[in-house]
């Protein structure tokens, strides 16, 4: 039920409420009016041992990644910048991210690393993988991730992922951008096939509060495990929800001819088939869609 409904079936009129009673009606509400609230997300975070967590909250910025890339990193701390609008939310290849205010996720992750950025191949795939992993575990189904950094419900995206880099001083500074279309039901300015998670479960209800924990946690609690030992240790579990493998697709760098994508390498590279040829090709190099 939603809140409204259970404040007119009396839950908040009853004279002496029992105080667990009290703090549910205060978090249903914060659910039906869809804040993010810094203290909700901490309620819903573990304690990491090997890191602190720095987190801010915006009405309104341009972008968190640009936020984060110019804020001032301190080592063993990762950085989350949350908003409930971004003015200049940016995609991949400089596209624009359609990000209205209070209805979806715009957040933020950075970290210092003392790895090469080389390293750090098939990241976006890993973030990918954790996003998937943390929708699951809280409303039982998994999206699927279109290679390397969107992911998909019904064949229609609803999310995408930012991977920007800086050096300082010798380190790495990781900023992970993730969006997530979470309650927005119309947008003319879209220019693809888009959905988001309530759009396709109208009756899911979803505290973002907790999604973004959740997102959060999947990603900290998987991150020394890429550090030591790269993308290949998660490429099975990649592999199944890997939407693009077996799919005719049609290729920017190669819109004539004929392509099928198939499976991705242990750099998170793909392996593409061009033609007649078998290629490996990175994020960098090509953007691909499903051929209809």
């Amino acid at each position: 039920a939603e809140a409204a409904d259970l404040q007119s079936a009396g839950f908040d009129r009853s004279p002496t409420p029992p105080i667990k009673v009290g703090i549910l009606l205060v978090h249903m509400k914060d659910v039906n009016e869809n804040k993010l609230k810094k203290e909700i997300i901490f309620n819903f975070l573990p304690k990491f041992k090997d890191f602190s967590l720095d987190l801010e909250i915006f009405n309104e910025i341009n972008s968190t990644n640009s936020y984060l890339l110019e804020k001032v990193q301190d080592e063993n701390v990762i950085s989350i910048c949350l908003a409930e609008k971004q003015s200049s939310g940016r995609g991949r290849s400089g596209k624009v991210w359609q990000s209205p205010k209070n209805q979806n996720i715009y957040l933020s992750m950075s970290f210092l690393s003392k790895i090469s950025l080389n390293k750090f191949e098939g990241f976006s795939l890993f973030t990918a993988l954790n996003i998937s992993k943390a929708i699951k575990k809280l409303y039982s189904f998994s999206p699927l991730i279109k290679w390397p950094n969107d992911l998909f419900l019904d064949d229609k995206k609803f999310g995408g992922i930012l991977i920007e880099t800086k050096s300082i001083n010798g380190k790495l500074l990781m900023v992970i951008g993730i969006g997530l279309n979470v309650r927005m039901k119309e947008n003319e300015y879209i220019d693809q096939k888009w959905t988001s998670i309530q759009k396709e479960n109208p009756l899911l209800e979803i505290d973002r509060n907790e999604l973004i924990a959740g997102i959060v946690s999947e990603i900290i609690n998987d991150l020394s495990l890429f550090e030591q030992n790269g993308f290949k240790y998660f490429k099975e579990d990649y592999e199944s929800l890997h939407m693009l493998k077996n799919q005719k697709v049609i290729s920017s760098n190669h819109p004539e001819e004929n392509c099928i994508a198939l499976d991705v390498n242990e750099d998170g590279s793909l392996n593409l088939i061009i033609g007649k040829k078998k290629n490996k090709v990175t994020s960098g190099e090509v953007s691909l869609k499903i051929q209809k």
